[in-house]
Protein backbone atom coordinates (compact mmCIF):
# COMPACT_ATOMS: atom_id res chain seq x y z
CA UNK A 1 0.00 0.00 0.00
CA UNK A 2 1.12 3.78 -0.65
CA UNK A 3 -0.01 7.40 -0.15
CA UNK A 4 1.13 8.24 -3.63
CA UNK A 5 -0.02 7.75 -6.87
CA UNK A 6 3.14 8.12 -8.69
CA UNK A 7 5.21 4.88 -8.64
CA UNK A 8 8.52 7.06 -8.87
CA UNK A 9 6.94 9.48 -5.64
CA UNK A 10 6.27 5.89 -3.90
CA UNK A 11 9.91 4.50 -4.50
CA UNK A 12 12.31 7.25 -3.62
CA UNK A 13 9.45 7.79 -0.30
CA UNK A 14 10.93 4.41 0.83
CA UNK A 15 14.57 5.01 0.16
CA UNK A 16 16.59 5.53 3.50
CA UNK A 17 17.63 8.71 1.85
CA UNK A 18 15.53 11.04 0.15
CA UNK A 19 14.71 15.12 -0.47
CA UNK A 20 11.05 15.87 0.37
CA UNK A 21 9.42 19.28 -0.07
CA UNK A 22 6.54 21.18 -0.01
CA UNK A 23 4.75 23.77 -2.60
CA UNK A 24 1.93 25.73 -1.96
CA UNK A 25 -0.80 27.46 -4.69
CA UNK A 26 -2.90 30.32 -3.06
CA UNK A 27 -5.75 31.58 -5.06
CA UNK A 28 -6.04 35.07 -3.99
CA UNK A 29 -8.66 37.40 -5.28
CA UNK A 30 -4.94 39.20 -7.64
CA UNK A 31 -4.36 35.89 -8.80
CA UNK A 32 -2.04 32.71 -7.97
CA UNK A 33 0.82 33.18 -4.97
CA UNK A 34 3.00 29.92 -5.12
CA UNK A 35 5.90 28.95 -3.18
CA UNK A 36 8.06 26.04 -2.55
CA UNK A 37 10.01 24.81 0.45
CA UNK A 38 13.34 25.35 -1.26
CA UNK A 39 15.99 28.11 -3.09
CA UNK A 40 15.35 30.05 -6.01
CA UNK A 41 12.05 29.29 -9.08
CA UNK A 42 11.45 25.86 -9.62
CA UNK A 43 8.57 24.55 -12.10
CA UNK A 44 5.96 22.14 -11.23
CA UNK A 45 2.86 21.25 -13.71
CA UNK A 46 3.69 24.08 -15.65
CA UNK A 47 3.97 26.85 -13.28
CA UNK A 48 6.66 28.45 -11.29
CA UNK A 49 6.60 28.50 -7.63
CA UNK A 50 8.83 31.04 -5.70
CA UNK A 51 11.81 29.44 -3.36
CA UNK A 52 11.01 30.77 0.33
CA UNK A 53 13.52 28.30 2.59
CA UNK A 54 13.23 28.69 5.99
CA UNK A 55 11.33 32.04 5.33
CA UNK A 56 7.64 30.21 5.65
CA UNK A 57 6.12 27.95 8.40
CA UNK A 58 3.46 25.67 8.48
CA UNK A 59 1.72 24.99 11.75
CA UNK A 60 -0.83 22.28 11.47
CA UNK A 61 -3.03 19.95 13.80
CA UNK A 62 -1.56 16.84 14.82
CA UNK A 63 -2.24 14.02 13.22
CA UNK A 64 -5.03 11.34 14.54
CA UNK A 65 -6.61 8.09 12.93
CA UNK A 66 -10.42 10.29 13.23
CA UNK A 67 -11.59 11.34 10.04
CA UNK A 68 -12.11 15.25 9.89
CA UNK A 69 -11.31 18.73 8.90
CA UNK A 70 -7.64 19.78 9.33
CA UNK A 71 -6.56 23.35 9.70
CA UNK A 72 -3.29 24.82 8.58
CA UNK A 73 -1.90 28.40 9.41
CA UNK A 74 1.07 29.54 6.43
CA UNK A 75 3.09 31.90 7.84
CA UNK A 76 4.98 33.98 5.12
CA UNK A 77 7.81 36.33 6.68
CA UNK A 78 10.06 36.23 3.24
CA UNK A 79 7.32 38.74 2.11
CA UNK A 80 6.96 42.55 2.30
CA UNK A 81 3.13 42.99 3.96
CA UNK A 82 2.59 45.97 2.76
CA UNK A 83 2.93 44.85 -0.83
CA UNK A 84 0.06 42.51 -0.38
CA UNK A 85 -2.94 44.18 -2.00
CA UNK A 86 -6.00 45.08 0.26
CA UNK A 87 -8.44 43.08 -2.08
CA UNK A 88 -6.91 40.37 -1.36
CA UNK A 89 -7.10 40.24 2.52
CA UNK A 90 -10.71 41.17 2.22
CA UNK A 91 -11.70 39.10 -0.79
CA UNK A 92 -9.89 35.83 0.29
CA UNK A 93 -11.69 34.00 2.60
CA UNK A 94 -13.41 30.75 0.78
CA UNK A 95 -10.81 30.56 -2.05
CA UNK A 96 -8.17 27.91 -2.22
CA UNK A 97 -5.19 26.73 -0.93
CA UNK A 98 -3.54 23.33 -2.40
CA UNK A 99 -0.62 22.02 -0.94
CA UNK A 100 1.76 19.70 -2.72
CA UNK A 101 4.57 17.33 -1.41
CA UNK A 102 7.54 16.39 -3.88
CA UNK A 103 11.00 14.84 -4.03
CA UNK A 104 14.10 15.70 -5.60
CA UNK A 105 17.02 13.95 -6.15
CA UNK A 106 19.53 14.25 -3.25
CA UNK A 107 22.46 14.42 -5.28
CA UNK A 108 21.16 16.43 -8.51
CA UNK A 109 18.25 18.41 -6.93
CA UNK A 110 16.32 17.42 -10.07
CA UNK A 111 12.34 16.60 -9.75
CA UNK A 112 11.55 12.70 -9.41
CA UNK A 113 8.33 13.01 -10.18
CA UNK A 114 5.06 15.81 -10.52
CA UNK A 115 4.15 16.66 -6.95
CA UNK A 116 1.52 15.20 -5.10
CA UNK A 117 -1.81 16.87 -3.66
CA UNK A 118 -0.66 16.73 0.38
CA UNK A 119 -3.71 18.87 1.29
CA UNK A 120 -6.53 20.81 -0.10
CA UNK A 121 -8.52 23.70 1.90
CA UNK A 122 -10.04 26.88 1.92
CA UNK A 123 -8.73 29.97 3.38
CA UNK A 124 -10.51 31.83 6.34
CA UNK A 125 -8.51 33.91 7.38
CA UNK A 126 -5.92 36.21 6.09
CA UNK A 127 -3.31 38.96 8.13
CA UNK A 128 -0.60 41.38 8.14
CA UNK A 129 1.07 40.69 11.42
CA UNK A 130 2.72 43.35 12.23
CA UNK A 131 6.06 43.52 14.42
CA UNK A 132 9.77 43.27 14.06
CA UNK A 133 9.83 41.23 11.18
CA UNK A 134 6.53 41.66 9.74
CA UNK A 135 4.68 38.66 8.25
CA UNK A 136 1.65 37.67 6.27
CA UNK A 137 -0.48 34.48 7.70
CA UNK A 138 -3.14 32.82 6.16
CA UNK A 139 -5.38 30.26 7.80
CA UNK A 140 -7.31 27.88 5.95
CA UNK A 141 -9.46 24.92 7.22
CA UNK A 142 -9.71 21.34 4.83
CA UNK A 143 -12.13 21.28 2.11
CA UNK A 144 -13.94 18.38 4.33
CA UNK A 145 -15.39 21.32 6.76
CA UNK A 146 -17.86 21.96 3.80
CA UNK A 147 -19.38 18.62 4.73
CA UNK A 148 -20.57 20.13 8.01
CA UNK A 149 -21.97 23.15 6.61
CA UNK A 150 -25.65 23.09 5.40
CA UNK A 151 -25.75 24.37 1.66
CA UNK A 152 -29.37 26.38 1.98
CA UNK A 153 -30.94 23.86 0.14
CA UNK A 154 -33.92 22.82 0.78
CA UNK A 155 -36.46 19.48 -0.61
CA UNK A 156 -39.30 21.67 -1.99
CA UNK A 157 -40.49 22.48 -5.58
CA UNK A 158 -39.08 25.84 -5.59
CA UNK A 159 -35.30 24.67 -5.32
CA UNK A 160 -35.76 21.60 -6.86
CA UNK A 161 -36.64 23.95 -10.06
CA UNK A 162 -33.68 25.53 -9.88
CA UNK A 163 -31.86 22.29 -10.32
CA UNK A 164 -34.11 20.86 -13.16
CA UNK A 165 -36.23 23.72 -14.44
CA UNK A 166 -36.87 22.04 -17.80
CA UNK A 167 -36.97 18.76 -17.24
CA UNK A 168 -40.62 19.01 -15.22
CA UNK A 169 -39.73 17.49 -12.49
CA UNK A 170 -42.93 16.98 -9.93
CA UNK A 171 -41.17 14.90 -7.35
CA UNK A 172 -41.40 17.79 -4.53
CA UNK A 173 -44.40 19.42 -5.36
CA UNK A 174 -46.35 17.90 -2.80
CA UNK A 175 -44.06 18.43 0.25
CA UNK A 176 -45.22 21.74 1.66
CA UNK A 177 -49.18 19.65 2.11
CA UNK A 178 -47.43 16.33 3.79
CA UNK A 179 -48.09 18.70 6.89
CA UNK A 180 -51.85 18.34 6.35
CA UNK A 181 -51.90 14.49 5.34
CA UNK A 182 -54.01 11.92 7.79
CA UNK A 183 -51.94 9.01 8.56
CA UNK A 184 -53.74 6.26 10.42
CA UNK A 185 -51.49 4.23 13.03
CA UNK A 186 -52.86 1.29 14.90
CA UNK A 187 -56.55 2.80 14.27
CA UNK A 188 -56.17 5.92 15.65
CA UNK A 189 -54.71 9.59 13.65
CA UNK A 190 -51.12 10.28 14.03
CA UNK A 191 -50.11 13.82 13.79
CA UNK A 192 -46.73 14.85 12.25
CA UNK A 193 -46.33 17.68 14.33
CA UNK A 194 -46.81 15.95 17.75
CA UNK A 195 -43.50 13.96 18.80
CA UNK A 196 -43.13 11.02 21.27
CA UNK A 197 -46.60 9.11 19.86
CA UNK A 198 -45.98 5.79 20.56
CA UNK A 199 -48.17 3.70 18.69
CA UNK A 200 -49.98 0.74 20.89
CA UNK A 201 -48.81 -2.90 20.37
CA UNK A 202 -50.21 -5.63 18.57
CA UNK A 203 -52.55 -7.36 20.66
CA UNK A 204 -53.16 -10.61 19.07
CA UNK A 205 -56.62 -11.49 17.91
CA UNK A 206 -57.19 -15.03 18.04
CA UNK A 207 -55.70 -18.34 19.65
CA UNK A 208 -52.24 -18.76 18.41
CA UNK A 209 -51.38 -15.56 16.56
CA UNK A 210 -47.66 -14.86 17.54
CA UNK A 211 -47.30 -18.00 19.44
CA UNK A 212 -50.86 -17.37 21.80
Amino acid sequence: MTWFADSSNAAEASKAKYFPFLAVDFDFPSGHYRFWSGAGDITLNGYTYSGVGDLVKIDSESDTVELGPQRKKYTLSGVDPTSVDEDDIDGSFGRSVVEYLGFLNPETKQLIANPEIHWEGRIDSFRRVDGQAPIIEVSAEHKMALLDRADDWRYTHEHQQEFFPSAGDTGLDQVNTLPLKKVIWGGKTVDPAVKGLNPQPYKPRFKGDYGQ
